[in-house]
């Protein structure tokens, strides 16, 4: 049976922190018009803009949820999909009030999930990866 280490409690906070200013973000540009939008200075293709978007949030929840909890990497991958799918749901929801915006798009909502889907992935990924060089080898022969 494996102990689980326990994270410090600012690394917790501060990815928690991170979480929820990534999700202050994505409603403050969801509630600009789109005339506003269209002055932003950086320019990406709509879709590609989702992907990352919604990319970098599935790396700060799964490290949040890493850092915080016991869980299986397995229920971290599938509760984060989950509520990064949830959020970008609801996010094109309030699109649909907002001034010269299209809200309710599918396929803006699939580059989302697509991004949470890769975000989480490589995130987990790259924590197993930092894991196993950090293993101390094995003891000689």
């Amino acid at each position: 049976m494996s102990v689980k280490k326990r994270h410090p409690l600012w690394l917790i906070r501060a990815s928690w922190l991170a979480v929820f200013g990534w999700a202050a973000t994505i409603y403050f540009l969801s509630s600009l018009p789109g005339t506003e939008i269209e002055k932003l200075p950086v320019h990406l293709w709509d879709k590609a803009a989702h992907f990352l978007a919604f990319f970098t949030g599935s790396v700060v929840l799964t490290c949040a949820l890493r850092f915080s909890t016991g869980w299986s990497w397995l229920r971290i991958a599938l509760v984060g999909v989950l509520l990064i799918a949830g959020y970008a749901a609801t996010d094109e929801y309030h699109q649909l009030y907002t001034p010269h915006r299209s809200g309710g798009d599918l396929l803006d909502w699939c580059a989302d999930a697509l991004g949470g889907i890769f975000g989480t992935a490589c995130t987990i990924l790259t924590y197993a990866l930092v894991q196993r060089s950090n293993r101390p080898a094995p003891a000689g022969n």
